[in-house]
């Protein structure tokens, strides 16, 4: 279970529950196939797949969840095609077809075709990290985020989450950075980053296979642009693309990883996820503060009072 992307949350109401509590409180919205006529389902899934019932697993102090979301796909060129046909037939029979005749029209081949529409489903997994009252998602954008956060808010009706960020502008010290041809202890620019004119968002240049602190992109720097983009490592144990939201891309676990991963006996597929969440999870403990120290600084908000348990649930 290696995160490839991290969405990092700020708990504000403390995390308590327990894998099984937890359970109770998402089980109440579990996942579950798209009926005939519809279009999306959403719904909490077991994260250990397939064949398991249990809503939450937990191993060294992280609860990890999982979304399952399942879609018709019906393309709408077929459904504006068959529109099209049906408008066509009223209009040689001489009749007018209004907007609202067409809206109409919409929904009857909608309905129509949906029975017959191929789905396709998808998990987000994230965890919960009792230690540093964080929620940890596995997710490249922020609208998939949101999504995840409004069914979570639901299972957890007093859940507070604030986005983990930095006081500081990420794009201004990334940029300082790249112009001095020095990182803080433990980090390093690699191969890969993106440029852009603060004054044009639009203008931008990718520099693919090029030295961050590289003379070419230095004098981009240095004549106004802004490096909003980069690939970095930390402790040449995960490389990682950092952007100016303080979103974490593209995540790769180095060997370093890889090999202590091999070196744990895992008889099962249960103990083979155990040990990658508990290495992935262990990693982040480490890594999440040490960006956000050599980012001068976490901006957040106090820690709410601790709630009540089940009669009024909080997360």
């Amino acid at each position: 279970m290696w995160f490839k992307n991290i969405l990092a949350y700020k708990v504000l109401t403390p995390f308590e529950y327990t894998a099984e509590e937890l359970h109770e409180l998402l089980a109440d919205l579990p996942s579950r196939p798209c009926g005939q006529l519809e279009h999306l389902t959403i719904g909490w899934a077991p994260p250990l797949g397939a064949g398991h019932d249990r809503l939450t697993h937990e191993a060294a102090g992280c609860v990890m969840i999982a979304l399952r979301k399942e879609e018709k796909l019906l393309p709408q060129s077929v459904v504006r095609e068959q529109v099209l046909q049906k408008i066509a037939a009223i209009e040689q029979e001489g009749r007018k077809v209004s907007a609202r005749d067409k809206r109409a029209l919409q929904e009857e081949v909608t309905l129509h075709l949906l029975p017959r529409a191929f789905s396709k489903s998808d998990v987000t997994y994230a965890y919960f990290d009792k230690r540093h009252q964080w929620l940890i998602l596995n997710v490249a954008r922020r609208a998939k985020a949101e999504e995840f956060i409004i069914l979570l808010k639901k299972s957890l009706p007093n859940l507070q989450l604030e986005p983990i960020s930095v006081e500081n502008s990420i794009s201004r010290t990334l940029t300082q950075w790249a112009i001095e041809g020095r990182l803080v202890e433990e980090f390093e620019f690699k191969d890969y980053c993106e440029l852009r004119d603060p004054r044009q968002a639009k203008n931008v240049i990718k520099c693919l296979n090029q030295e961050v602190c590289s003379e070419e992109v230095t004098q981009h720097l240095l004549a106004g642009k802004e490096l909003f983009r980069a690939k970095m490592m930390w402790r040449e144990r995960l490389t990682f693309i950092l952007e100016d939201d303080f979103s974490i891309k593209r995540i790769q676990f180095t060997d370093l990883i890889q090999e202590e991963a091999e070196e744990v006996s895992s008889e099962t597929t249960i103990d083979q996820f155990d040990t990658e969440f508990v290495l992935c999870s262990g990693e982040f403990a480490a890594f999440l503060p040490a960006i956000l120290t050599a980012l001068e600084g976490v901006a957040e908000k106090a820690v709410a009072a601790k709630p009540a348990k089940k009669g009024a649930v909080a997360a």
